[in-house]
């Protein structure tokens, strides 16, 4: 193993530092911590935004799924008995309207 020779090396200071280094080292830090924490604090908003918005997200899958299952729309055949178009309206609830309404608007009749 190689011995290192500590006698040999010079005392000086390797760098230089500026003159007036130190003297507003105090503010600069408290800047610095000041910038961590406001950013710290947005990081947490953030976090609290994204959650609130994927939990109601789910909220919104279990109580409103997607697909017109529940719906009782009328089939060919109930829709072939009735004797006018006013008739299957009639007996239609305001949720499949809605959804004969949006159907429409989508189709363009």
């Amino acid at each position: 193993m190689k011995e290192f020779d500590l006698e040999g090396l010079s005392r000086e200071m390797p760098y230089k530092m500026p003159e007036h280094f130190l003297d507003d080292m105090t503010e600069r830090v408290v800047a610095q911590i000041g910038k961590e924490r406001k950013h710290r604090t947005e990081r947490r908003i953030v976090a609290l935004f994204a959650s609130a918005a994927s939990v109601a997200a789910v909220a919104l899958l279990f109580l409103h799924p997607f697909g017109t299952s529940g719906l009782n729309i009328p089939d060919y055949e109930s829709i072939s008995q009735c004797a006018s178009v006013d008739e299957v309206l009639q007996n239609m609830t305001a949720d499949e309207l809605g959804v004969y309404s949006m159907m429409s608007n989508y189709y363009g009749n």
